[in-house]
């Protein structure tokens, strides 16, 4: 499918946004309005993945091969300058990575944003997410409603604040437009794949990851791994998992300098 998207600058150097589960094209303007304002020859394309944001449902079994596909098929169809970099929030960054291993010439560089190539176990902060979200009302009163059940139920304002962007007008106020439990399923499906030979294999495009300090989904173990592959790794101190919501100006700067 061809997938909604938003684009910021006309320059001849893109680089196409992916989000993480719960997440939309939305969620990353800051970080392509920062991109696009710091290096006017860049193109900034900001994609909603299937399943979230304007994108339709996601289709039954998709996994990242799938989600990259649909990003193959919107690259054919805006006919954007190649190679393209990607920065790729959690599902995001296994999203492009599967990119990069199905179509490598096409790819100029790929920024990892708080995920590592491996297995996820447990899930952390975005399973935790997850189940609240599928404890919540399909619908509520108004979005001043919905965002009392999110921060009762323990979750930060910030990260509140950015998941009250997956509500959608409705005839008796607002409602979800994500299915979470069909993103539970994905999340599932994708936190098991092992990506780790995508990135250690020979590869012409740049590899670079900016984690959370206080995020566990980038292990030390990991980060001394991903250098050990030619992979650039930076790390922001005291941010979690979704770490452009907490501190964008810093991981605009980290994304800068690893598509610099």
């Amino acid at each position: 499918m061809v997938l909604a998207h938003e684009r910021t600058g006309s320059g001849s150097r893109p680089v196409v946004l992916l989000h993480g589960l719960l997440g939309s094209g939305r969620n990353l303007r800051t970080l392509a309005r920062g991109l696009s304002d710091g290096d006017h020859m860049r193109s900034i394309v900001t994609l909603d993945l299937a399943g979230h944001g304007a994108s339709p449902p996601l289709p039954s079994g998709a996994d990242a091969r799938t989600l990259a596909g649909d990003v193959l098929a919107t690259l054919d169809a805006l006919a954007l300058p190649e190679p393209v970099a990607f920065v790729g929030h959690s599902l995001g960054g296994r999203v492009a990575l599967r990119v990069a291993e199905r179509t490598p010439a096409r790819v100029r560089a790929v920024a990892l944003l708080d995920i590592a190539p491996g297995p996820v176990h447990g899930g952390g902060e975005v399973a935790r997410v997850l189940d609240v979200l599928i404890g919540t009302p399909a619908a509520f009163a108004d979005r001043a409603a919905a965002r009392s059940v999110l921060l009762a139920a323990g979750l930060a304002r910030a990260l509140t604040e950015w998941l009250l962007l997956n509500l959608t007008p409705d005839a008796d106020g607002v409602r979800w437009r994500v299915d979470a439990r069909a993103l539970a399923a994905l999340q599932a499906r994708v936190a098991g794949e092992d990506l780790w030979p995508i990135v250690e294999a020979p590869r012409a495009w740049r590899l670079g990851c900016v984690r959370g300090g206080a995020s566990p989904f980038v292990s030390a173990a990991d980060a001394r791994r991903l250098e050990a592959a030619g992979g650039r790794v930076l790390t922001v101190d005291g941010a979690g998992h979704f770490l452009h919501v907490e501190r964008p100006a810093a991981v605009l700067k980290a994304v800068t300098s690893i598509l610099d």
